[in-house]
């Protein structure tokens, strides 16, 4: 992967906004998320939330009879996902989109003196004009 050199100002940003994933070794890219359960109960009824879930996702009608509580287990299933979006890191897109889509000032002067040179025009006579010239 290519470093990115960033602006010491966005690099600051930056790393208070990576919070969701917390690094356990950055060389094999391991990673962890912080889940708050209350104890093992609370372990065991997401985990089981989980299966029931998909439970109901392959058998359909037919799973109502075997899940009690189907409506119990999705929120709990839908609020563990909840938890895991990256708001935060969501903001750092933003600025990163910023830096990358809004050139700077340096960048913009750089472009409008490219941009004049483009533009330049010549003008010449037209060809009619020169064919029928005599010398003198």
């Amino acid at each position: 992967m290519n470093n990115i050199i960033l602006p010491p100002n966005l690099r600051e940003q930056l790393q208070n906004r990576f919070i969701l994933l917390n690094s356990v070794n950055a060389a094999k890219k391991r990673d962890t998320i912080e889940l708050n359960l209350s104890g093992y109960s609370d372990v065991m009824y997401l985990i089981a939330d989980i299966v029931k879930v998909s439970i109901l996702a392959l058998d359909g009608d037919h799973s109502y009879e075997r899940i009690p509580e189907p409506v119990i287990n999705i929120c709990g299933v839908l609020g563990i996902i909840l938890d895991l979006i990256p708001y935060e890191e969501a903001d750092i897109l933003d600025a990163l989109r910023q830096a990358v889509l809004i050139p700077s000032e340096e960048e913009e002067k750089a472009q409008t003196s490219e941009s004049l040179v483009i533009e330049n025009y010549f003008l010449t006579p037209p060809s009619s004009l020169i064919d029928n010239e005599e010398p003198n």
